[in-house]
């Protein structure tokens, strides 16, 4: 597949509606052959664009646009990769992995040691 040109930037704000959205349409479509509707259920229950708030204000998530559209996101803690999601539309395409490589950079500022990073079953070969 061809590459796509993404900008990274960090999240703002009103940002939160669409990471929301590309969070639950992530889970609900690329995990959906790897876990029950019920697990996915569990995942995104109590879920809403408020959450992002707090790690956005933090400013632990960054965001990758493509044409001015936010199409994927990465959430990093010292020391650890937290999240990174893509629009289902646009696996395949690169995205994902600038997203985990400005992850990596991130989560090692001021970490000596390995990164952690937790994934689920149909992303552990990315």
């Amino acid at each position: 597949m061809a590459a796509t040109r993404v900008v990274l930037r960090q999240a703002r704000r009103e940002d939160a509606p669409r990471l929301h959205e590309l969070h639950t349409a992530a889970v609900r479509s690329l995990c959906a052959p790897y876990y029950s509707p019920e697990i996915i259920d569990g995942w995104l229950h109590n879920r809403n664009p408020n959450g992002y708030l707090s790690p956005i204000e933090r400013g632990a998530i960054f965001v990758a646009e493509e044409n001015a559209r936010v199409v994927g996101f990465g959430e990093t803690a010292p020391g650890a990769i937290v999240a990174v999601y893509v629009d289902p539309s646009l696996t395949l395409h690169g995205v994902g992995s600038a997203i985990l490589r400005r992850a990596i950079e991130v989560a090692r500022r001021n970490h000596h040691g390995p990164i952690r990073v937790k994934s689920t079953l149909n992303a552990s070969g990315f």
